[in-house]
């Protein structure tokens, strides 16, 4: 379960929700001495304490970001996600012991620590877990549904295509051409099954000869796809550039979906940002 996909999600609402739930929380229950505050005070401390909890999830997620160069989101597990809340949770509780004690330095550090720190983290760790377990099941079940939908859409596609297919004309040859301009691979496109990027190359998986067969090529995914005209290939993911014709099944996960292609082990991610768009390509008519 720990080790299930999980999706990233981090928007406006994941620093505002924080925000506002810290902020009323100390405006009504009024904890760590905040009662012997006038009503101003209350107000403009519970406001300071809203914004650097805000900003320290802020911060954190995208120094996180920046220190897996964005593609976090690919990796994202149930047990990532329990860690990350929990290091907020240590960041912001830590942050606010240190703003404790710059108000109260006479106060004894280790009793405010055990009671802003460790408390924070003793009655916050079931919660939390509690919380990703109740979204993974929540979000792998609305994968699932749309993945049953995106297989019968896929179905109607593949049976419409091969009434079709003598009406559809399509380049004999589709050419990839490398970085340093020279022909790399001549292929008939409805023989290429995917691209994938490795750093400066592209690996090119494609059926010839009733094998599967793969070209490393010098150059990037976005040239690759300029370069492959034809309307069935689709850029399902930042790494991934796939043959719309191939695609045998839709599957889905808490995170994302994955395509599945006859005779290739490897299932092709599709970004989240993605799936609507898929959908649509398998609604038209070819």
């Amino acid at each position: 379960m720990l080790n299930k996909p999980h999706p990233f999600i981090f928007n406006a609402y994941s620093v505002l929700i924080p925000s506002v739930v810290t902020f009323m929380v100390l405006l009504i229950l009024r904890p760590f001495e905040f009662s012997t505050f006038t009503d101003k005070e209350l107000i403009l401390w519970s406001a300071v304490f809203a914004v650097l909890v805000g900003s320290t999830i802020l911060i954190t997620v995208l120094i996180l970001k920046k220190a897996f160069q964005n593609t976090i989101e690919e990796n994202w597990t149930v047990k990532k996600e329990i860690f990350l809340i929990l290091f907020v949770l240590v960041m912001i509780s830590s942050v606010i012991f240190t703003l404790f004690l710059i108000l109260n330095p006479e106060a004894n550090w280790l009793n405010i620590f055990n009671l802003v720190v460790v408390r924070t983290l003793a009655i916050s760790f079931f919660p939390v877990l509690i919380l990703v377990l109740y979204e993974q099941n929540h979000y792998q079940k609305i994968q699932r549904r749309q993945a049953e939908q995106l297989n019968q859409e896929l179905l109607k596609k593949q049976h419409s295509v091969a009434q079709e297919t003598h009406k559809i004309n399509y380049p004999a040859k589709a050419v990839l051409v490398a970085e340093n301009e020279k022909i790399a691979l001549q292929i008939d496109p409805m023989d290429l099954l995917f691209v994938k990027s490795e750093g400066n190359y592209v690996e090119v998986f494609y059926h010839q000869n009733g094998r599967i067969h793969k070209e490393l090529i010098r150059n990037s995914l976005k040239a690759i796809e300029e370069q492959l005209s034809v309307s069935v290939f689709f850029r399902c993911h930042n790494r991934f550039l796939i043959n719309l014709h191939h695609i045998q099944k839709v599957e889905g996960n808490a995170r994302n979906f994955e395509l599945s292609l006859a005779n290739i082990e490897e299932k092709i991610p599709v970004s989240r940002g993605k799936s609507e768009t898929l959908l649509q390509l398998f609604q038209q008519k070819p």
